[in-house]
């Protein structure tokens, strides 16, 4: 069942706490998505998707934003259950459908699979016609009659937000958003209340129009280059299939809740994160809160007028009220509960925060300015949550990311804001307002799609799902490579289009390729010195027969040091919270506080960062095969395999680089004997060996 409280915090606030059912206590099953993707194929998607380093350089690897977007529609399609149902249309100068819409069996997936890499870059970008020809599309989606509640309804527009002047609605930019309503609106007239569907945008690279994206949409996502693609799809399809039913399982798709409050009077002004609540029918208020999830608590609070009658709270989902309480029977607050309404008020005036900032400056110009976010956290250092778990989390993120944001450009260059902040900080206080995790990298978000205890559920078991889909999917075909003359005889690929040089391929595949994974020179490892006393090195210092300390707590001597060198001096890699820095495909153990730990992948975990580097190692060890490690400020670490680790499971199951094989193909390279492998004239002479051996499949998979 569904539930409401009302708690009586202070300032006149009393928070509203919504817990939908929880899935501990039935039988879960995702719910069934009738999914439409409206896919940008204009002629500006065929640009690189750069990724800009640090020195501020640009380097394309000859994915372009089409590849993403086909790569990131893969990795939804695949993870669908028989009874979902998928539709596939682009745009360009017009509006195309590839695939009308089709169960997701096998047969179904492939099909879509087949529609997706169909695609080919064109001309215009007429978004006006993607979005008309999306909601009509579900005019004709193949539901029966009477269960239409049952779904949950979903457009995702997938573009580089630069949509093409002549094809604007009469209002120019402006008219998108009336555009949006007034689809919605008929599509609800066409269907009823369950005919409501979710839009969601998903914005490519960094010259696009958040802002625009942002608000027509129900939910923005932000993918500013390739490793962004399996953190978000991976997130987002577990919240579109944990969405709930309510008031019980068997109830209506909770993708468009209503919170209903009466009467309207006792509203002392805005509440914080959702600004003034609109007019109900009769002397109510209402306020929209979107998305409901299974499992996770939603959380509001209401400014009332002190001395105000009592009020009625209640939840509308699809012209049902599925849960209600009375001011009367709200509880005061005690210590603890009155730390969980300060926690709350913090989390929503940082949605105020970030949305003041973005409309003052929606694109960097003017400049914007850090005073609302130095009041934020000045205002989370006084209050009495600032120990709890989330508001910590909070606070690291906003040091982290959202000062990084703000960070002022050195003269001539660009700021961080307009290519990166304004987007970052639309997506990142839509997901805060909605309780909902996008990604593995922002700690505020990381407490989201828990149940009421605090504990794991199946947003959980859904990610991780979709996350063993999206490891094992291949990765798509660069499009703006090509192999001409020389450089072909030589493996290394050259750009087509696109505004930066494109990298040498690695010798280790790196994004999107599950390659045997390495560790930047100065990572630090344990070793064991003659006295037995333990004491960290880097890595690139570690030679044949020295003694490490494996992660068991056992001693493992390294039969051989693997050293790749780095093509043009450059290599991708995933810097982790604790300085790590390692290839985006090398597992490392991740244990949450109140989980079990697991597998994971860096690149969902941590930041890419791509760096001047002469070479990357590893080593093979003659037992344990599991080190420590961590970056060079030491602290705190991850555990990390190394080489014919033998270990088996998702993620870190690897049929070439966790086994045997790895090691007689070494034992052929010069330098074995010694112990020591330098890898790069081996993947001259045979290149496809190491390439189709990183593609390699987990042999548990």
């Amino acid at each position: 069942m569904t539930s409401m409280e009302l708690i009586r915090g202070g300032d006149d606030l009393t928070m509203v706490r919504i817990v939908p059912p929880q899935t501990k206590t039935f039988a879960f099953e995702a719910t069934k998505g009738a999914y439409l993707f409206s896919i940008d194929v204009s002629g500006s998607m065929n640009a690189a998707a750069e990724v800009q380093q640090e020195d501020g350089d640009k380097v394309n690897h000859g994915w372009s934003q089409l590849d993403i977007a086909k790569h990131s529609t893969n990795t939804f399609v695949t993870s669908l259950e028989d009874d979902d149902l998928v539709c596939i249309i682009t745009y360009s100068d017009g509006a195309t459908t590839l695939l009308d819409w089709t169960r997701c069996d096998s047969a179904g997936k492939e099909k879509a699979m087949e529609a997706i890499a169909s695609m080919k870059p064109e001309r215009s970008t007429n978004l006006m016609a993607g979005l008309t020809n999306a909601y009509d599309a579900f005019s004709r989606v193949p539901i029966a009659a009477g269960t239409l509640s049952q779904y949950a309804l979903n457009i995702i527009i997938t573009t580089d937000g630069m949509p093409s002047a002549q094809w604007n609605p009469a209002r120019g930019k402006n008219g998108y958003k009336p555009l949006v309503r007034t689809l919605s609106k008929a599509a609800e007239k066409r269907a009823g209340v369950a005919g409501r569907i979710t839009l969601t945008s998903i914005g490519l690279g960094c010259k696009l129009d958040s802002e625009l994206l942002a608000g027509m949409s129900d939910q923005f996502l932000h993918m500013p280059d390739p490793g962004s693609v399996g953190p978000f799809m991976v997130n987002l399809l577990a919240a579109l299939r944990c969405t709930a039913r309510l008031p019980t399982k068997d109830g209506v798709v909770a993708s468009h809740a209503t919170l209903v409050v009466s009467p309207r009077s006792a509203l002392a002004g805005p509440l914080p994160g959702y600004g003034a609540a609109d007019p109900a029918e009769g002397e109510a208020a209402q306020v929209a809160l979107g998305w409901i999830g299974y499992d996770q608590p939603r959380h509001v609070l209401l400014p009332l007028v002190r001395g105000s009658p009592a009020i009625t709270v209640s939840l509308h989902v699809s012209g049902t009220t599925v849960a209600s309480a009375s001011s009367a029977d709200a509880v005061a607050a005690n210590e603890e509960q009155a730390r969980r309404v300060a926690a709350q008020l913090l989390r929503l005036k940082t949605v105020d925060a970030l949305g003041e900032i973005v409309v003052r400056s929606p694109a960097g110009i003017p400049s914007p300015q850090a005073t609302p976010l130095t009041n934020l956290l000045e205002a989370c250092e006084r209050s009495i949550a600032k120990a709890e778990p989330d508001v910590e989390a909070l606070v690291a993120t906003l040091q982290q990311e959202a000062v990084l944001a703000l960070k002022p450009p050195e003269p001539g260059d660009s700021s961080v804001y307009s290519i990166w902040g304004a987007h970052y900080f639309r997506t990142f206080r839509l997901m805060l307002l909605a309780e909902r995790r996008s990604n593995f990298r922002d700690q505020a978000l990381q407490h989201f799609g828990k149940d009421a205890d605090g504990q794991e559920g199946v947003f959980e078991e859904q990610s991780n799902e979709a996350e063993t889909a999206f490891a094992t999917m291949k990765a798509p075909e660069p499009s703006l490579l090509v192999q001409p003359g020389a450089p072909a005889a030589l493996g290394v690929p050259v750009a087509v289009g696109g505004s930066a040089p494109c990298a040498p391929a690695p010798v280790l595949p790196a994004e999107f390729m599950r390659g045997g994974g390495c560790f930047a020179p100065e990572t630090l490892v344990t070793a064991l010195g003659a006295d037995g006393a333990p004491r960290r090195v880097p890595i690139d210092a570690v030679g044949p027969g020295d003694a490490l300390l494996a992660a068991d707590g056992s001693v493992a001597r390294v039969r051989c040091v693997v050293v790749t060198p780095c093509a043009g001096g450059r290599v991708m890699l995933t810097r982790m919270p604790c300085g790590l820095e390692l290839t985006e495909w090398h597992p490392v153990l991740d244990g949450a506080a109140d989980g079990a730990p697991r597998w994971r992948f860096p690149l969902l975990l941590g930041r890419r960062v791509i760096r001047r580097c002469a070479a990357v190692h590893n080593l093979l060890l003659d037992r344990a095969h599991a080190l420590e490690v961590t970056g060079p400020e030491g602290g705190a670490g991850r555990v990390a395999p190394t080489l014919a680790h033998g270990l088996q499971g998702e993620v870190v199951g690897h049929a070439f680089w966790g086994s045997a094989a790895v090691v007689d193909m070494l034992r052929e390279q010069p330098g074995w004997e010694e112990g020591r492998v330098v890898l790069l004239d081996q993947a001259a002479a045979e290149p496809t060996l190491v390439h189709e051996a990183a593609r390699a499949v987990p042999a548990t998979a």
